[in-house]
């Protein structure tokens, strides 16, 4: 049911009734305006008017993102198959992380892409001659950080027995090396850039972005997993302020204290949204997707996972503002 119509419509009441509730609580929201919905619109435009200091008519409520533009324009019966991270190095021919171990269906796959027997594994995790830690994941349902382990093979080991018990499809994969200014946010976690891209029209467009890391002593980015987000700017400069997962706003980091200046600027960041939108142009069925991306002290932009579903919308707008402004007519057209 994770695409279906009626998790979407479900979604759409108690969404609707969240921010009824918010507008009764914030009656100035009821002089509003917003040319998408223009009824329940009104809440979005003043609660992203207070976070981004921008006044606008053209926000986008989670509602129509969802339901008018996300479902209108990307194959859900496809979604799963994008998303699923053992496919994914085949679907992107390159910039994807290795796969060390995947498991489809029960069979287990090496580096090579060769069947090995369930035994062979925990002897190829102790001996890796490059490795000492590795990731292991589900390669589908992973939102949040869910089902996500960190560690040496001795960690791992266990949870690849789970894994196979519980006949997930899943994945070890390597550490992916980070460039040392995403680092210094939070050493301890992956800090991913979350890039998203919109097509049509023969076009990839570059719509908004953020980059996201961990909370206090954590090994993964998700911003629901306590992790924070802060946004880039179309220089790849940042925003002076962070939100957390509740858009509580914040000016540093609650473990590193580090600020965040507005002159800083992410590394690589126009190389990583060339690569992603290159990629994007492999997605024909999908013309909205938000992809996690990394790059190293040499410039290498590796992806780290994509999103072609139920990806979200409001951080981006609480940094950037009305970020589909530009493409209103677009999003007009496949709503007649």
């Amino acid at each position: 049911m994770k695409n279906s119509f009626l998790r979407r419509r479900f979604f759409e009441i108690r969404v609707t009734l969240k921010d009824l509730i918010w507008g009764m609580k914030n009656p100035e929201s009821f002089k509003r305006k917003n040319n998408l919905s223009p009824l329940m619109g009104r809440f979005s435009s003043y609660k992203f008017e207070l976070l981004s200091g921008i006044q606008s008519d053209d926000y986008v409520s989670d509602c129509f993102y969802f339901n008018k533009i996300e479902a209108k324009i990307n194959n859900f019966e496809l979604s799963d198959y994008f998303n699923h991270k053992g496919y994914l190095p085949a679907i992107l021919q390159s910039n994807a992380i290795p796969l060390l171990i995947n498991c489809i269906s029960g069979v287990i796959y090496d580096a090579n892409d060769k069947v090995i027997n369930v035994s062979a594994v925990a002897d190829r995790l102790r001996n890796d001659p490059i490795n000492s830690e590795f990731v292991i994941k589900r390669s589908v349902g992973t939102g949040g950080g869910e089902s996500v382990e960190i560690g040496d093979a001795d960690k791992i080991i266990p949870f690849f027995n789970l894994y196979l018990k519980k006949k997930y499809d899943f994945v070890i994969q390597p550490l992916v090396k980070q460039h040392d200014q995403l680092a210094a946010f939070n050493s301890s976690s992956l800090n991913t850039v979350r890039i998203m891209t919109l097509a049509y029209d023969d076009n990839v467009y570059h719509v908004s972005s953020m980059v996201k890391m961990g909370g206090p002593g954590g090994r993964i980015d998700n911003v629901s997993a306590g992790g924070l987000c802060i946004g880039i700017k179309e220089d790849g400069s940042l925003t002076t302020f962070g939100f957390d997962c509740y858009l509580n706003k914040t000016n540093c980091h609650p473990q590193t204290q580090l600020e965040f200046p507005g002159n800083y600027e992410i590394p690589y960041f126009n190389e990583m949204v060339a690569v992603v939108k290159d990629k994007h142009k492999l997605f024909k069925s999908h013309g909205i997707i938000s992809w996690d991306v990394s790059v190293d002290n040499d410039g290498y932009v590796t992806i780290v996972e994509c999103n072609t579903a139920w990806s979200g919308l409001e951080s981006h707008q609480a940094f950037h503002g009305p970020v589909f402004r530009e493409h209103m007519e677009y999003i007009n057209n496949i709503n007649r």
